[in-house]
């Protein structure tokens, strides 16, 4: 062989090794001097592809968690056509061109998404440089794979396919989690395949699709630090094509101006952003380019109640005290249900106690709260396998030692037994709801509260009124959380996000009703619990 050529090999080989080491260790530089890609107007031809700032926020969060931890846990929030979608295939194909025996998996939300991230990974593989491009292993309409290092990254369509069934990986992208069909059992497959082990990679972006599901779900954990996924909101005036020349003599609205000042607008911005609420609302723009997560949620789910409101209640809500002893164990978490007590029943105090009635068979709950007439929630009672007759059980004691409050249960269908147990047992502070007739002059009277579609819509008001007036303390975090969660359904109805529960909602706005109503005429008769024992029968772990 001539010793020149053969010294041209040997340099070449040599400069494809310490290219290759520093691109394996460095993926924005990969990224930015490897990989190409056809613009949004593909007449222009190849481009190398640019990591913008927002898309610089991503890749930042990858290395950081790589370097720090040994692995990778993202979950995106991001604004429309935010493009990253495209810096995080990248990142997977650099994982999948770089590390040996690495089984990587992109689930895009349709087939024409499918199709155009893996033509996308294509075209990076395509136009990689001659001397670093490697042979692949496998290619298909859906895998590619390189037979060097024997990694390779599969596609599929989340609801149309059974991704991750079965399978083993090393790599995972989800994109535009929250709008895939059947998420919680797409995503709970996935998250199986992926074990939590060093190198491995989940990345879960997508815009909002309401405060609900499993996308949302995964968000809130997040941003409580439950779990290993670290949250990322990108804002939209990250975005440098989110700008327009405005008038040099523009005059800001004083929304825009109060806009301006919070978030270190300029005018361009200001003025791109007049544009675009001007093409559509100002609501559809909040839900499509958010100032923050949380707006984009709330925009497009419909939440009852204020977020920031909430807020309020949750960094005041105390843990609930465990002095639990032989006068009343039987309400303990041991038994079928759980009573959580902020405050024990106070000599000379009034109590109310409202309940949501369920079947007792491991879905919805029966939930008891009892309040005080200062509107504070001292105690709630929850269980999702007690019946409603004995619920009722459980509400005659627990009105009686919190000195014969009045008990407002809920008296629809299945209610009507707790009703009947209470009645039966004599409880002699039950709720009387007023019912007119079909004449102006009459009207009847009924125990409990019955929940119907003309009821139900004024006491969620009455609830919502006064959480915002901060009328009531909750000092329950659970009962916080399915507030957040209760959202108004595209159909108009007020009740919890898929996935979530209502009944402890229900039971604090029936509770708040019954306040309402007769808040002025609480009884205050104080009552111990072996004075209650020399009358009835002491509660046992038999019904409990």
């Amino acid at each position: 062989m001539n010793p020149n050529k053969e010294a041209a090999q040997l340099l070449a080989e040599l400069e494809k090794r310490k290219v290759w080491k520093r691109w394996k260790r460095e993926p924005r530089a990969f990224i930015e001097e490897a990989l190409m890609i056809y613009p949004k107007d593909a007449d222009k031809g190849l481009i190398h592809l640019t990591v913008n700032k927002a898309q610089e926020v991503v890749v930042d969060e990858y290395i950081k968690q790589m370097k720090e931890i040994g692995y990778v846990r993202m979950i995106i929030s991001k604004y429309r056509q935010a493009g990253f979608s495209t810096i995080s295939s990248a990142l997977i194909f650099h994982r999948t061109l770089f590390f040996k025996n690495t089984r990587a998996v992109i689930i895009s939300l349709d087939k024409p998404t499918t199709e155009s991230i893996f033509s996308m990974s294509k075209t990076f593989w395509e136009n990689l440089p001659e001397n670093v491009r490697p042979e692949l292993g496998v290619s298909n309409k859906r895998e590619m794979g390189f037979k060097e290092n024997d990694s390779k990254f599969r596609l599929f369509t989340a609801g149309a396919d059974n991704p991750g069934r079965g399978t083993t990986n090393t790599a995972l992208l989800c994109d535009e989690t929250a709008f895939f069909q059947n998420a919680d059992k797409v995503m709970a497959g996935l998250f199986q395949s992926v074990a939590l082990t060093k190198g491995s990679i989940i990345i879960i972006n997508s815009t909002s699709n309401g405060a609900q599901g499993v996308y949302y779900d995964l968000w809130n954990k997040a941003e409580k630090g439950e779990g290993n996924f670290t949250p990322l909101f990108v804002p939209w005036y990250l975005q440098d094509e989110y700008k327009l020349k405005c008038p040099d003599n523009i005059e800001l609205t004083p929304d825009e101006g109060r806009l301006k000042e919070r978030w270190a607008l300029d005018n361009e911005q200001i003025f791109w952003r007049r544009i675009k609420v001007a093409e559509t609302s100002t609501a559809m723009f909040k839900q499509e380019y958010p100032f923050t997560a949380e707006e984009s949620f709330l925009q497009s789910g419909s939440s009852v109640f204020s977020k920031e409101t909430l807020d309020k209640y949750i960094t005041i809500a105390p843990e609930s005290i465990r002095e639990y002893n032989d006068d009343y164990s039987a309400f303990d978490e041991s038994n079928e249900g759980s009573l959580s007590i902020w405050q024990a029943p106070q000599k000379n105090s009034k109590y109310l106690i409202g309940a949501d009635v369920a079947l007792g068979v491991k879905g919805d709950y029966s939930v008891a709260t009892v309040m005080n007439s200062e509107r504070e929630v001292v105690a709630i009672y929850r269980s999702n396998i007690t019946d409603p007759v004995r619920f009722g059980k459980i509400l005659f004691y627990l009105g009686r030692w919190y000195n014969n409050g009045l008990i407002c249960p809920e008296a629809n269908s299945i209610g009507i037994a707790t009703v009947q147990q209470l009645f039966g047992m004599n409880y002699p502070n039950l709720y009387q709801q007023r019912k007119t007739a079909n004449t102006a002059s009459d009207s009847i009277n009924h125990l409990g509260f019955k929940t119907t579609t003309a009821t139900r819509a004024p006491i969620i008001s009455n609830l919502r009124r006064m959480i915002e007036d901060e009328d009531i303390a909750i000092p329950s975090s659970l009962i916080i959380e399915e507030l957040r969660n209760f959202i108004i359904t595209p159909s108009g109805k007020a009740e919890a996000s898929v996935g979530h529960h209502d009944d402890m909602v229900m039971s604090l706005a029936i509770t708040c009703e019954a306040y309402r109503t007769h808040g002025h005429s609480l009884t205050n008769q104080t009552f111990s619990w072996g004075e209650i024992n020399s009358q009835y029968q002491a509660p046992d772990t038999k019904w409990l």
